[in-house]
């Protein structure tokens, strides 16, 4: 992954960005990003700036509350985001699954993830 991520010009927290940047979905403010990242807002920022200088993303208010920043993609982020979804996949152990093969292994990981929790029982001390 790591000559991957360098022919992409990106280091792993800029693709971890990149990664959870869905550009079909409403843009995050920063502070949500930060959480999905597990990590501190200021770092976030950071990011996007180094996005920003890369000219993958952009900062911009927040559609319903201006006070707010989001972070969206560029066309060219976008571009490399897709460059970096397609490495991940060419690079994962899934790969070598048929398109079949990766559809049923999606549902059953999808109704698994699905199900509610249940603790065992446990025997009772009679």
């Amino acid at each position: 992954m790591r000559d991957g991520l360098e022919e992409l010009d990106l280091t792993e927290p800029l693709a971890n960005l990149l990664w959870i940047l869905d550009p079909e979905a409403p843009p995050l403010p920063l502070r949500k990003l930060a959480l999905r990242l597990h990590c501190d807002p200021s770092n976030v920022s950071q990011l996007s700036v180094q996005l920003e200088d890369k000219g993958l993303g952009q900062r911009r208010p927040h559609p319903e509350d201006g006070r707010v920043r989001t972070l969206v993609l560029t066309e060219r982020g976008i571009e490399v985001r897709t460059q970096l979804l397609d490495l991940v996949a060419a690079r994962s152990p899934l790969a070598v699954l048929g398109d079949a093969e990766q559809e049923r292994l999606q549902a059953m990981l999808t109704k698994a993830l699905a199900a509610p929790r249940r603790l065992p029982r446990l025997p009772s001390a009679d």
